[in-house]
C-alpha cells in the first residue's frame, strides 16, 4: 500500500483513511463539548467521539454507494442529478444516526443498570437538541465539502471532454479531407466520368453529402442515429463504387430515429475494416451493423482477415471514440475480438 507522505500522515493510505477518521470524530467530539459547555474528560466525550467514529465509517461508505455510479458531464448536470440523491443520503443518515443512537444509549442504560423507562424522556428533554445540532452541522459540513470535491470533477471532465472534442474535430477533417482519400475518390470520378455520367453524378452527390455531415456534426456531442446511418451508406457506397463485388454492408436497425449517438463514430469504425483487413471478390470483407435496443447499443462487426501490412494511423480511432464515449455518455466502448470476427459495441442514448 502506497503512501502520499504527509497528506496520509505517513501511513499506508487505507490506514490512513481510517486515522483521519478517529481524529475527525475527536476534534468534532472535543469542540461540541466545549461550546456547549460540558465537561471534556468524561464517559460522554469517550461515548460521543466513539458515535462519531462509527457514523463517519458508515456514512462516507454509503455516500460512496449513493453517488458511485452518478453519471454527468457538465456541473450543472450534476447539480441537478446529484440534489434529489443528497436528500435522500441525508434522510437514510439521519434515519441511521437515530438508530444507532437509540441503540447506544440503551447499552449504556443496561450497562449502568438504569431504568430503560427514562431513557425515552431522557433523550427529549437533554440529549435530542444536541443530537440535532452535532448531526445536522456534520450533515451540513460534509454536504458542503462533499459536493466541492465533485463540482471541481465535473469541472475537470468538462475540461478533458472539450479536449478531446478538439482532438477529435481535428483528426476528423484531417482524416476525411486527407490527399489519400481524395486522390482515391477523385481517381474514381474520373473514370466514371467518360463511361457512365449518371453514376458520375450519383457519386458526386455522395461525395458533397459525406462533406456536408462532417462540417455540420464536427461540433456536436451527438447526432440521431438515423442521419448518421446515411452518412455511413454514402461513405459505403463511395467505396463499393471502387471495389464492386469485394465489399459487403448489412444494416440490422430498426427505428433508428429513436437513438442518438456520437457523430462519426459508426464511419470511423466502417473506415477501420476497410484499412486492416484485405477484401476479394471471392472472398469479400462483410460488415453488418445491427442495433442491441435491450441494451441501447449498436455494434459494427466484420469478417477478420488482416493485412500483412497496414497503413500508418494517426492512432485516433478507438481510443479517442472510447474516451469521448465514456465522458459524454458515462459508457465504454466495447471492443470483442475472436477467431474470424472483430466487433466493437457502441453505447446509445435515447
Amino acid at each position: 500500500m502506497k503512501t502520499r507522505g504527509y497528506i496520509d500522515l505517513f501511513l499506508p493510505r487505507k490506514l490512513a483513511y481510517h486515522v483521519k477518521i478517529v481524529l475527525a470524530s475527536f476534534i468534532i467530539a472535543i469542540l461540541f463539548r466545549v461550546f456547549s459547555g460540558y465537561d471534556i474528560i468524561n464517559t460522554e466525550t469517550a461515548f460521543l467521539i466513539v458515535l462519531l467514529i462509527i457514523q463517519l465509517e458508515l456514512f462516507l461508505w454509503l455516500g460512496l454507494v449513493f453517488f458511485a455510479n452518478l453519471k454527468y458531464t457538465t456541473p450543472n448536470e450534476y447539480v441537478k442529478k446529484a440534489l434529489l440523491r443528497l436528500a435522500l443520503f441525508f434522510a437514510m443518515a439521519f434515519f441511521i444516526s437515530i438508530v444507532i443512537y437509540t441503540i447506544a444509549l440503551t447499552a449504556i442504560f443496561l450497562i449502568t443498570r438504569q431504568d430503560l423507562s427514562l431513557m425515552f424522556p431522557q433523550i427529549l428533554e437533554t440529549e435530542l437538541k444536541g443530537m440535532l445540532i452535532g448531526a445536522g452541522s456534520g450533515y451540513l459540513l460534509g454536504s458542503i465539502a462533499f459536493i466541492y470535491f465533485q463540482w471541481t470533477d465535473a469541472l475537470k471532465r468538462e475540461q478533458k471532454l472539450k479536449e478531446e472534442k478538439l482532438t477529435f474535430q481535428y483528426e476528423t477533417l484531417k482524416n476525411q479531407v486527407n490527399p489519400h482519400f481524395l486522390f482515391n475518390s477523385l481517381n474514381t470520378l474520373s473514370s466514371l466520368v467518360s463511361k457512365d455520367v449518371e453514376l458520375s453524378e450519383q457519386y458526386i452527390q455522395k461525395l458533397s453529402s459525406i462533406y456536408r455531415y462532417i462540417l455540420e456534426n464536427k461540433d456536436l456531442d451527438q447526432v440521431n442515429l438515423k442521419r448518421e446511418l446515411e452518412f455511413v451508406k454514402d461513405y459505403f457506397y463511395l467505396q463499393q463504387v471502387r471495389d464492386n463485388g469485394k465489399i459487403d454492408l448489412e444494416v440490422n436497425v430498426e427505428d433508428p430515429e429513436r437513438f442518438e449517438i456520437l457523430p462519426i463514430s459508426l464511419q470511423l469504425l466502417v473506415e477501420n475494416a476497410f484499412k486492416h483487413n484485405m477484401a476479394t471478390r471471392s472472398n469479400p470483407l462483410k460488415i453488418l451493423i445491427e442495433l442491441d435496443e435491450k441494451n441501447n447499443c449498436v455494434s459494427v462487426s466484420n469478417n477478420l482477415r488482416l493485412k500483412t501490412h497496414i497503413e500508418d494511423t494517426s492512432k485516433l480511432g478507438l481510443n479517442n471514440l472510447s474516451e469521448r464515449n465514456k465522458l459524454i455518455t458515462g459508457k465504454e466502448v466495447k471492443v470483442i475480438e475472436k477467431e474470424g470476427e472483430f466487433k466493437v459495441i457502441v453505447p446509445l442514448k435515447k
